[in-house]
């Protein structure tokens, strides 16, 4: 496979994924009444998935790095598409969260590779370009995911949306049957066992930094996503249609962090991107948590601060996780599955933590988006480099 196939695949096997994480956001009003529940509970439904998602990333990681990638991806695939059947023939509360636990039980294993397989074929400034390639084509999902999921609910209800992830789940199981290519060789696996494999990996000092710097910002997105409905439905009497527009508005600054990281791979260094980065990622919190101070601009604040934070996220991405994966060219799949797996299991824990808040407001949000970027600058500030890895 080229380049440009493995990136086009690679995008393609996470697609279903990250629709299902904002697909139905601008429903969530409609949801909760259909399902006789209150709108608090919907948010659940992210949480629900992103823990298995992150979770079982940890036990695909290593997996793929004994295996090879290809089972790895088709077995995972499989277990997405029967999670979405599950909620498509069961339409209950109950079973929209059994459903989405297994769809992030499944989709973990493409979350995982698609932070690996670009080590199996790049080293250095091709590493954050390609990379940095992966990290726009992800944005194109969520992008036009809301547009798709307002339009399937206010036309033929919520349970179209899952009819759809299935039948995009089943095209993409067949695509990746036909299409997909190993891209570790056998010579190049290893069976050590996982547990020494993710010590090795998390042994390196530089690897936990540029960890604690993807956590913290994917809390920070995560977040955002989840409770952007509900406070801009405060704003005034917005349709599905409408807060799907707003929500997808700051995506495509995310796309053009990541464009300029891909285009700035090998003139700026990594430490430079990423300071960049910072101060998107802290301007956009401020900018969200003025909008709460000033209800006037509430809503204008809510979405430019979105756009800043999510350019700081895409810039900060594909940086932090080339830097991180770079050292391991025999444990890629491992050190993959700790990136994925962490910031997402992160952020659903964040999820469920702010959900035991009393009250969820704009002004709460951007104190939660400004402490997780004085994360990011925290884990930044070290200079010196990484304790040198112990041997396999």
């Amino acid at each position: 496979m080229s380049g440009l196939s493995l990136v086009l695949l690679t995008v393609l096997m996470v697609a279903a994924g990250q629709m299902t994480q904002t697909l139905y956001v601008p429903a969530m009003g409609d949801m909760a009444d259909a399902l006789q529940v209150s709108g608090q509970a919907l948010p659940l439904v992210m949480a629900f998935y992103l823990i298995p998602y992150g979770l079982f990333q940890f036990v695909y990681g290593p997996l793929s790095d004994r295996y090879g990638r290809r089972p790895v991806l088709l077995v995972g695939l499989g277990i997405y598409v029967l999670g979405s059947a599950l909620i498509l023939l069961v339409p209950t509360y109950p079973m929209l969260l059994l459903g989405s636990f297994v769809q992030g039980a499944g989709t973990a294993a493409a979350g995982s590779l698609c932070r690996s397989l670009m080590r199996d074929r790049f080293e250095g400034a091709e590493l954050v370009r390609y990379n940095g390639y992966v990290s726009m084509g992800i944005m194109l999902a969520p992008l036009l995911a809301p547009l798709a999921g307002g339009w399937l609910n206010l036309h033929f209800g919520w349970q179209s949306m899952y009819g759809f992830l299935l039948a995009t789940g089943l095209v993409i199981l067949l695509v990746m049957s036909l299409c997909f290519r190993e891209t570790l060789p056998a010579e190049r696996r290893h069976v050590q066992p996982m547990l020494p494999a993710y010590q090795y990996v998390l042994h390196h000092g530089g690897f936990r930094r540029q960890l604690g710097m993807l956590i913290a910002t994917f809390a920070g997105l995560i977040l955002y996503e989840a409770v952007f409905s509900v406070l801009a439905g405060r704003q005034g009497n917005l349709t599905s249609a409408e807060i799907s527009l707003l929500f997808i508005l700051p995506l495509p600054l995310y796309f053009g962090g990541a464009m300029l990281a891909s285009m700035k791979a090998a003139v700026w260094s990594v430490r430079r991107m990423q300071w960049l980065a910072s101060a998107g990622l802290l301007g956009g919190a401020v900018l969200v948590l003025a909008g709460g101070l000033l209800p006037e601009l509430g809503l204008f604040m809510l979405v430019l601060g979105g756009g800043l934070y999510f350019a700081g996220a895409g810039l900060l991405f594909p940086v932090a996780t080339s830097k991180a994966v770079a050292p391991f060219s025999q444990h890629a799949g491992t050190a993959g599955a700790l990136l994925g797996g962490s910031a997402n299991l992160g952020g659903g824990l964040f999820l469920l933590v702010q959900g035991l808040l009393p009250e969820m407001d704009q002004r709460v949000l951007g104190g939660l988006l400004l402490a997780c970027a004085g994360l990011v600058v925290w884990f930044l500030l070290p200079e010196e480099e990484a304790l040198p890895a112990p041997g396999v």
